[in-house]
């Protein structure tokens, strides 16, 4: 599998007048109630012209469609749409979005995907875009241990059915602890984790940024973390995670053109944000959108491997390999009841084959 990297380069352009949404938030307002959120904004791929009703999830970390929120892009793109932003603490609760209906469109980690495709929710929702490997900006840090095998006896936080929660049990069985008998795991949302790693509930944790970054800063007078592993190490163990974007099947089958848009527009956003390319605000953006500041975000941007538009269908099919392997795991930790024979026909490469 080839690796790809954005590298965006720093700028003083930084979008002053964005929603910047504490770490701490759950879910944030419609990006409606947002004020001043690039309103003079031009769509740099083919505007749609289809009218409807988008209702776009995210998670509010440094990516590709924060960027697009933050700058008013989709908006821009789909200028005769009813876009409407919400933010949500987890992949899970976004799986729960789609059950409820209420999500049409939405990136999410691999993990919280296949329980979603899986028995027994069984979602009519689809695979449209592989988004990124998962590397760096997960990891697993502790507050006195040095080696996962030190985690022994000791409580650990991890946001559950996330890829951090498929990437610390598969650490700890790799590491010969066993996840059900010698560590207990709590789940803690990754907005509730900064408070109660400054109690004594929690000894260690797996979680993303930006709530990482902070639990190795130690930020306010906390013990600073200790990185025992991450998910760059974890994806070379063999336990690759993906942030990818989720459609509903019914609004994707409703709304191809405005789909294509945006497919077309997250691509644009990755290809051109790499050295040379004309989006050389990408850290500063996502920094200012996400609460944190320019070298945390960059960091985390450098610890994903964004995947451009013309290596879409190679890494879909990596991506739908993944959650087969990870519905065969999640079965037998016994959080799903059966895996699909084959997770293929859940992944759309059929909108890329143009892409490439």
């Amino acid at each position: 599998m080839r690796a790809w990297r954005a590298t965006p380069r720093k700028t003083v352009a930084v979008l002053s007048a964005t929603a910047v949404v504490s770490v701490a938030g759950c879910v944030g307002p419609p990006a409606s109630d947002w004020g001043d959120r690039g309103e003079d904004a031009v769509c740099p791929v083919k505007p749609s012209e289809a009218s409807g009703t988008v209702r776009i999830g995210y998670l509010g970390g440094p990516a590709a469609d924060l960027y697009t929120q933050a700058t008013g892009l989709a908006e821009a793109c789909l200028p005769h749409a009813d876009v409407r932003w919400t933010r949500y603490p987890t992949g899970q609760d976004i799986v729960q979005g789609f059950a409820a209906g209420s999500v049409d469109l939405a990136a999410l980690g691999s993990t919280p995907t296949t329980k979603a495709l899986s028995a027994p929710l069984n979602l009519d929702v689809s695979v449209v875009q592989a988004n990124s490997v998962i590397g760096t900006t997960e990891a697993l840090v502790a507050k006195n241990a040095r080696s996962i095998q030190d985690l022994k006896g000791d409580r650990i936080a991890v946001p559950f059915s996330s890829t951090a929660h498929y990437s610390l049990l598969n650490a700890l069985i790799d590491a010969g602890l066993d996840p059900a008998r010698d560590v207990d795991i709590i789940n803690i949302s990754p907005d509730k984790l900064p408070a109660a790693w400054k109690s004594d509930r929690v000894d260690a944790a797996y979680v993303w940024d930006p709530t990482l970054q902070e639990l190795k800063d130690g930020t306010g007078g906390t013990t600073p973390g200790t990185v025992l592993t991450d998910s760059e190490e974890q994806a070379e163990n063999g336990h690759a995670t993906y942030n990818v974007t989720l459609a509903s099947n019914r609004w994707a089958d409703d709304n191809a053109g405005m789909l294509q848009t945006w497919l077309d527009l997250e691509a644009w956003i990755v290809d051109e944000s790499g050295d040379g390319g004309s989006v050389d605000d990408f850290v500063s953006v996502n920094a200012t959108a996400s609460g944190m500041d320019e070298a945390a975000a960059e960091l985390q941007v450098n610890g994903q491997q964004f995947i451009p538009g013309p290596q879409q269908v190679e890494y879909l099919g990596d991506v739908a390999e993944a959650l087969r392997s990870t519905a065969e795991f999640l079965v037998a930790q016994g959080d799903i009841p059966a895996a699909k024979p084959d997770y293929a026909d859940v992944v759309r490469t059929d909108l890329w084959e143009d892409a490439r």
